[in-house]
């Protein structure tokens, strides 16, 4: 019979009760047994069970009529019970939103406080009582270690401290055995040095106190167990954020591959950074041309890209002409300033297929290669074949594959079979997937090595012909497209393409393809960019029919009724408002000299004004008719443009009845043709709609998704934040602990930049992101914005600079270095701009994507080897000290 006592003190709300939700011997079967309390804060609990023969692991939840309402954040607490047969249970409950959790993600404890695990040292007198302490601090540099000390001989008496193993770190313990019958003590946790016993800092605060009681009964244990190293130390680090397919490295192949970032890492460390940030790097082969350079359009949420395997580290050549042949392709293509997607592409598989090939027997005996396809043959198996279908029907698109295009494991099975003639083709996916996992991890685990946390990306959305839309259909809209709303990179909209999620029916069994979208992440990476993380509290749905993000409305969304219309002063005959608003002015304003040729070929006019003809209903019918007639393609962008002209957009299957304002509907001539009384009642609405009515609605569907899927992993979250950003947002992402960015041509609030030093600590600080011009090339291609900046924010004098000099690159990255975020982050390229002889000398090419455009070909290179990189010792220098400088 093992015993437990638990006590935890949690002041509850009226009608909430406590319970402890527990499982034993590792089984999946959980309990629930709820506590008492005499007062609503102090809470009890007593447990005999019989059956407990290795540990007891458990969490505190609150429950409400005996409904689960919320659980306390963090893994389950764990008992080993070994010989002792009775536990008193000193708790304090884990707040999710506690700022500390984040130094307990992998980020930390696996990369940049990585330490060699000590020997946890048992207690010496095994019939004595036990007195455990129990500390969660993860904010601990490697050379030290977390001690205690207090009032009592057995804590040194506030003068020696006694080390705390870390065998379970972060999670740090001692074992005091004793004799005592009642103990009361004072005491504090310290950082010290493990070798000389010297404190380097003592925790703030008031001091610790411990009361505890033994019985009769030997063997006893009572664990006290504290959540916190209280300090206000805030430590902030530093960073780098490169795509890996931007990586220029002499062994590469015309393109970044995985084991160029241990270079990179390399780097980074040399300066004294932290983390190491990349663009997604799963799969994104659906059309084998260019277009697949777009990172954020996998066909896998699991499959890695073929693209960054490095050959030479699967085999070399047996056959010499293939050798020279490969050793030729590769000088070529890493000549060229820019990637050439196609000839990497096509040179890659011809190498790899040579390689499988050559190494296939070996392969298929390889035992870890046979565990890697067990372990993750649920994925890895559809995935294969959904490659092999696209190959053989020249299409990733699965409606056009005649006998596979709705996709079922009995269907598939006779593809995965040894017997299946070209079962080879299927396996060969299963060779690229293995090394590439095996390539990424070992970039993965020399980052760790080197204190350095490599950071992913998350895309929002997923292809919209992918192996996931393929065998998981159910879990997406496919009869939706999403986007972005517009902003000044895109004032258009973005239209993604991506179908959007079926939340209601990934909800089903608790978001368990999130989940394992965020475990497969983790497996390489220690933090996590999540990519518009608005689309969880809403996401912006356009219409299958229409182009322009313009046209697009949030989905959830509450739409106006008629009379709440009224009451903004908006009422009578709403046609008006939602159909384009064309006049015969604009018409020839816009087109000019082709004016009546635009006027007659799509519009017709008619008692109640100029509309477009009825086989133009949407801006797609558009868009094909003039791809049929090349002369008219001048004009696509303003007749698209006309056609977006609207102010409100009727709520789809609702007869009229309920209305959206269309976003940015301030910048249509619909809204400059209003009398001013009209226009401030659109304004008003227009303004309540999109900043204060969906508010709560968003907030509460965030807080649904968001948490089982955070919970997945153990990685430092960070969120895109950027755009419309609802009021719920930031109290949403502190409240689950997930870092906002903050890019200052970007603001947040109502200023021309963001003001740095004001930012929040719980923050990533960044002068750019891979989805805007660098540092130069802001400055060099707007000389009225780069003025504003010159005299506004850096306070300078003189005549602004037409060139963005080193020093004005070096006040921005200064400025972000000194600011409170816990992050700061630099593109290297803005790292590189510090220096005339590093940085490349047009800066405009240096941007990585163009927002506004849908076909942007991803193809930017780094101007220079990553060797040169960690050969230029005196720059190297120079950064180290500016970052060190800075308190990061």
């Amino acid at each position: 019979m093992k015993v437990f006592q638990f006590h935890i003190h949690y002041k509850t709300q009226y009608n909430q009760q406590l319970a402890v939700y527990y499982t034993i011997n590792n089984e999946k079967i959980f309990e629930t047994a709820y506590m008492q309390t005499f007062d609503w804060e102090n809470w009890f609990l007593v447990l005999s069970l019989d059956e407990v023969k290795n540990n007891l692991d458990y969490k505190y939840i609150i429950a409400i009529d005996g409904n689960q309402r919320d659980k306390e954040w963090g893994k389950l607490r764990k008992i080993e019970v070994g010989s002792t047969n009775h536990f008193i249970l000193h708790d304090s409950w884990r707040n999710r939103d506690n700022i500390n959790n984040v130094f307990l993600s992998d980020a930390f404890t696996k990369a940049i406080f990585k330490r060699s695990v000590s020997k946890y040292y048992e207690p010496k007198i095994k019939d004595d009582n036990i007195l455990r302490f129990r500390l969660s601090a993860g904010m601990v540099p490697p050379e030290y270690c977390i001690g205690i000390t207090g009032s009592a001989p057995f804590l040194g008496e506030w003068k020696k401290p006694i080390q705390m193993s870390d065998a379970k770190f972060p999670y740090w313990e001692l074992d005091i055995p004793t004799k005592a019958k009642d103990i009361y003590i004072e005491y504090k946790f310290v950082i010290m040095n493990p070798n000389s016993g010297e404190i380097i800092a003592w925790e703030e605060g008031e001091n610790r106190i411990l009361r505890a009681t033994f019985s009769a009964v030997s063997k006893q244990m009572v664990i006290k167990s504290d959540n916190i190293y209280q300090t206000q130390e805030r430590w902030r680090g530093s960073g780098l954020a490169i795509p890996v397919f931007s990586i220029r490295s002499q062994s590469g192949f015309g393109i970044g591959e995985f084991n160029d970032l241990k270079r990179i890492v390399d780097w980074g460390h040399m300066l004294g950074m932290d983390i190491i940030q990349v663009l997604p790097i799963n799969d994104t082969l659906a059309n084998m041309t260019w277009n697949d350079s777009y990172p954020y359009a996998a066909i896998s949420i699991f499959a890695l890209h073929p693209m960054y395997i490095h050959l030479p580290s699967i085999a070399s050549f047996a056959n010499e002409k293939d050798e020279k042949s490969f050793n030729a392709l590769q000088r070529k293509l890493n000549a060229l300033e820019s990637i050439d997607f196609e000839q990497v592409l096509h040179g890659k598989m011809k190498y790899l297929r040579l390689l499988f090939d050559q190494e296939y027997h070996s392969f298929k005996n390889d035992n870890d290669a046979k565990n890697f396809i067990y372990e993750n043959r649920l994925w890895l198996q559809p995935y294969a074949v959904f490659c092999h279908l696209r190959d053989i029907h020249k299409t990733a698109n699965f409606n056009n594959w005649p006998d596979y295009s709705q996709y079922s494991e009995e269907t598939i099975r006779p593809l995965l079979s040894e017997t299946y003639a070209r079962i080879k083709e299927v396996e060969f996916y299963y060779f690229l997937q293995y090394h590439a996992d095996k390539q990424l991890k070992s970039a993965r685990d020399h980052a760790r090595t080197k204190g350095i946390a490599l950071k992913g990306d998350l895309p929002i959305g997923i292809y919209r012909y992918s192996c996931d839309a393929w065998t998981a259909p159910k879990l997406f809209n496919m009869h939706e497209q999403a986007g972005a709303p517009p902003d000044d990179y895109a004032v258009l909209g973005q239209n993604w393409g991506f179908p959007t999620y079926n939340w209601q029916k990934m909800a089903e069994d608790g978001f368990a393809w999130w989940r394992q979208r965020m475990q497969a992440l983790s497996k390489y990476f220690d933090a996590l960019r999540i990519d518009h993380i608005l689309g969880f509290f809403r996401i912006w749905q356009i219409p299958m029919h229409q182009i322009y993000g313009t046209l697009g409305l949030f989905n959830p969304r509450l739409p106006l009724t008629k009379e709440e219309l009224a009451k903004f002063g908006i009422y009578g005959d709403l046609h008006r408002f939602t159909q384009p608003y064309i006049t015969e002015e604009l018409i020839y304003s816009t087109f000019g000299k082709d004016a009546t040729h635009i006027l007659k070929t799509f519009f017709e006019v008619n008692y109640q004004g100029i509309s477009f003809k009825s086989a133009f209903k949407n801006q797609k019918d558009v868009d094909t008719f003039i791809k049929k007639n090349p002369k008219l393609q001048p004009y696509l962008d303003d007749i698209l443009m006309m056609m977006s002209d609207v102010l409100l957009i009727e709520e789809p299957n609702t007869n009229g009845n309920l209305f959206n304002p269309r976003i940015t509907l301030h910048t249509t001539n619909a809204y400059k043709a209003l009398s001013p009384h009209l226009q401030h009642s659109f304004t008003t609405m227009y303004n309540d709609y999109y900043f204060k009515r969906h508010d709560g609605h968003w907030k509460q569907q965030a807080l649904w998704k968001l948490p089982a899927i955070l919970d997945a992993s153990n990685m430092l979250i960070c969120g895109e934040d950027l755009g419309m950003i609802p009021d719920s947002v930031p109290e949403v992402m502190r409240q689950l602990n997930i870092l906002s960015l903050e890019i200052q041509r970007m603001p947040k609030g109502q200023n021309e930049f963001g003001k740095v030093k004001s930012y929040p600590y719980f923050s990533v600080s960044s002068p750019s992101c891979h989805d805007m011009s660098t540092i130069r090339g802001w400055w060099e291609a707007d000389h009225e914005m780069a003025k504003k900046f010159y005299y506004n924010y850096m306070h300078a004098s003189g005549l602004t600079p037409m060139e963005c000099s080193t020093e004005i690159v070096s006040y921005v990255i200064k400025d972000h270095l000194d600011s409170p975020s816990m992050l700061a982050i630099f593109p290297i390229q803005d790292i590189l701009g510090l220096e005339p002889n590093l940085r490349k000398k047009d800066a405009a090419s240096e941007q990585i994507n163009v927002p506004a455009n849908v076909n942007h070909y991803w193809r930017f290179r780094l101007h220079i080897d990553t060797e040169k990189l960690l050969e230029a010792k005196e720059f190297n220098e120079k950064i180290k000290r500016t970052i060190n400088s800075s308190g990061r």
